[in-house]
């Protein structure tokens, strides 16, 4: 009786935990097969994104175990009405396999376990399968929170809190509103230093907008009536009236969740991959099972049946891929596809951008070359006041080197600003022009054959060059270097040691490229590349026979992100430039590659000890029944303990990363 009682504990224990598998892979291709009916009409993006797994069969799955439960120790007749609740649970199960069977005219694992399955109900282990179930949409049910909460968190990041209060203007009076209340056409006042909630118009105004967080641009835009403006944009100066087209998770900050969906459809295929390959062994191991059963005992045939062949790929895989996932958003770093980390392995060759990748985003005041009676101060002084409003990278950089200097500066009214040339003011009754030399001509203002050298040797060197006019009139220049990222060379060194060829593809002129890439001592530099010239020279080392990485930031790198096996941007990225990426580096510094490259390495060992420990218990339980007349129960415990050190293996990452780090926020707005 005890071997018995051991014999259907095991057995139902396993009956359950088959369900289980059968049920959430079942959820799985019937979203993926094109032909199902099940759910007509829906996008991948709308399933992941809209619906939450397990919450539509949850309340049935409990209502079904209520009646078993009822059924086995009140009211008998109450486990028939439980059972009709399984028959529902199971019924995609015996779509599926009518599916396979008849259209496809192949014999799948869905065949099988429509086979198998009615089965164990038929043999009355009623209250077992209902358990199951229970089990299996209470963790789809809690699933589906944590992934609806982790979409509301990365939201967070881009979206204008709802409980943030605006104005609004309705019949000629502004009133304030919370950003949840705003309505589609509503007219918003915004101001000078606001954030811009919405997507939308502008009807009145004009305004200097920081889209940096956005889009990625370095210097501020000019926007003036009809202009389109999106959310999560900074107001830097003027006053603006904006009609509101999208609001909250309409707005297109908003739309950056679809990463979140992007992520898992690289698990979604390693479940697909794992479920093809049960597929091809269903049939030979149904038949091998009954011919066991028919020489050696049901019990040994239905171990045969029931060999876990596609646990390793199926089930332990994509959870050991989704914990790595979580490790790398935990460190800064947003995977947006999953393969990336797969190709990643194969890499030999890493392409860095220059411009903004291995240079600052703020540049350096080095020298100032002064042509007349003003002082280098004079010449900051005048410099800093045009700029005091100004927030793109050249002016932070004066202003920086104004405050260095301990350098005060007036107040001053603008006359004219022309986006990525200059800008005049009026400062102690003086007309000030701050500016490229190509705005200097513009205004027919002749640079002085001492300055005319230094601008020719900062072309030459790839410097840039702000001229200073005062009165119509050019009396100094700042000379302005980018600055070389502070983990840019131990990055490079530490990827060579790590045996990477590294590259760097500029656009810059010969000399300073070479000086950059003797000062980090990179392999290969190509200067004076054209944006869509970047593509093909990755593809010319591709067919050299080289796996490239390319690393870039800024909308001429699109192309070559597109070309190259892993694409990485930093988060500083435009809007295209970070779409086309793979992967983010969402803290903007060049040493998170090699956490990357880490992740990865770990990811490839986790992944492979996760398949040997899913499939070694296959092997046994063959091997066991064939020449060691290992009976069900055994068969049942391998499989289990196979199964509980696969998943474990899967786990073990993220439980170590939680153990070593405190808990972190995603990096992001605060």
């Amino acid at each position: 009786m005890v071997v018995l009682g051991g014999l259907l504990t095991g057995g139902l224990l396993y009956s359950g935990i088959r369900v289980r598998q059968m049920r959430a892979k079942n959820r799985i291709i019937s979203l993926k097969r094109k032909e199902s009916s099940a759910l007509p009409g829906r996008s991948d993006a709308q399933l992941a994104g809209s619906e939450k797994p397990g919450e539509k069969d949850y309340p049935v799955a409990t209502a079904t175990l209520g009646l078993a439960l009822a059924g086995r120790f009140l009211y008998a007749p109450l486990t028939f009405a439980g059972v009709a609740g399984m028959l529902y649970l199971l019924w995609p199960t015996f779509k599926n396999a009518y599916h396979d069977l008849v259209h496809r005219r192949r014999f799948t694992t869905l065949v099988l376990e429509a086979l198998v399955l009615p089965g164990t109900i038929l043999a009355g282990q009623f209250l077992a399968v209902a358990v199951a179930f229970w089990f299996l949409y209470f963790a789809l049910n809690n699933v589906a929170k944590a992934k609806w909460n982790a979409n509301e968190n990365l939201a967070n990041v881009f979206i204008v809190p709802s409980t943030h209060r605006v104005y609004v203007v309705r019949d000629d009076v502004e009133v304030e509103l919370a950003v949840k209340d705003l309505q589609v056409g509503d007219i918003l006042v915004v101001g000078a230093g606001e954030i811009i909630p919405v997507d939308g118009t502008i009807t009145q105004g004009h305004a200097t907008i920081d889209q940096h967080m956005l889009t990625g641009e370095s210097q501020p835009v000019e926007k003036q009536v009809h202009d389109p403006v999106f959310a999560a944009t900074l107001v830097l100066d003027g006053n603006i009236r904006v009609r509101v087209g999208k609001a909250g998770k309409e707005t297109l900050a908003s739309q950056s969740v679809q990463i979140l969906n992007d992520m898992t459809r690289y698990t979604d295929n390693l479940e697909l991959r794992g479920t093809d390959a049960a597929d091809r062994m269903a049939l030979p191991m149904f038949m091998l099972g009954l011919a066991t059963g028919a020489f050696m005992g049901v019990g040994r045939g239905l171990a045969i049946v029931w060999t876990p062949l596609d646990d390793a790929l199926y089930a332990a895989g994509p959870l050991s891929v989704l914990n790595f996932l979580n490790i790398a958003l935990r460190r800064g770093i947003l995977v947006k596809d999953g393969r990336a980390l797969e190709v990643l392995r194969q890499v030999d060759t890493i392409v860095f951008d220059k411009t903004g990748t291995l240079t600052k985003e703020r540049p350096q005041v080095v020298n100032i070359h002064t042509s007349g009676a003003l002082s280098e101060n004079d010449i900051l002084r005048c410099a800093a006041a045009a700029e005091q409003k100004q927030r793109h990278p050249v002016a932070l950089a004066i202003l920086e080197a104004a405050s260095a200097r301990n350098i005060d500066y007036p107040r001053v009214r603008s006359l004219s600003y022309k986006q990525g040339y200059g800008l005049t003011v009026v400062m102690d009754g003086q007309e000030v022009s701050v500016g490229s030399a190509r705005f200097m001509r513009q205004r027919a203002l002749a640079i002085p054959e001492a300055l005319q050298s230094v601008e020719a040797e900062s072309h030459e060197l790839g410097y840039s060059l702000i001229f200073v006019a005062v009165d119509e009139r050019i009396v100094g220049a700042i000379e302005i270097h980018a600055s070389l990222r502070d983990e840019a060379a131990k990055t490079i060194a530490q990827l060579h040691a790590q045996g990477y060829q590294v590259c760097i593809i500029s656009g810059d002129h010969e000399q300073p490229t070479r000086h950059l890439s003797q000062r980090l001592g990179v392999d290969r530099y190509f200067a004076e590349t054209l944006p869509g010239n970047k593509a093909e020279l990755i593809r010319a080392m591709q067919k050299e026979g080289h796996t490239v990485c390319y690393v870039g930031d800024g909308i001429n790198d699109t192309i070559a992100l597109k070309q190259a096996e892993v694409a990485v941007s930093l988060r500083g990225a435009s809007t295209i430039a970070t779409d086309t990426a793979q992967i983010v580096l969402m803290k903007e510094d060049l040493s998170q590659l090699l956490d990357l490259i880490a992740i990865s390495r770990k990811l490839d060992n986790n992944f492979k000890a996760t398949v040997v420990y899913s499939a070694a218990p296959t092997l046994a339980i063959i091997s066991g029944v064939f020449f060691f007349h290992m009976t069900l129960a055994t068969a049942i415990l391998l499989y289990l303990t196979g199964m509980g050190l696969s998943v474990t293996q899967a786990m073990l990452p993220l439980w170590e990363e939680r153990r070593s780090t405190s808990k972190e926020e995603i990096p992001g707005r605060g």
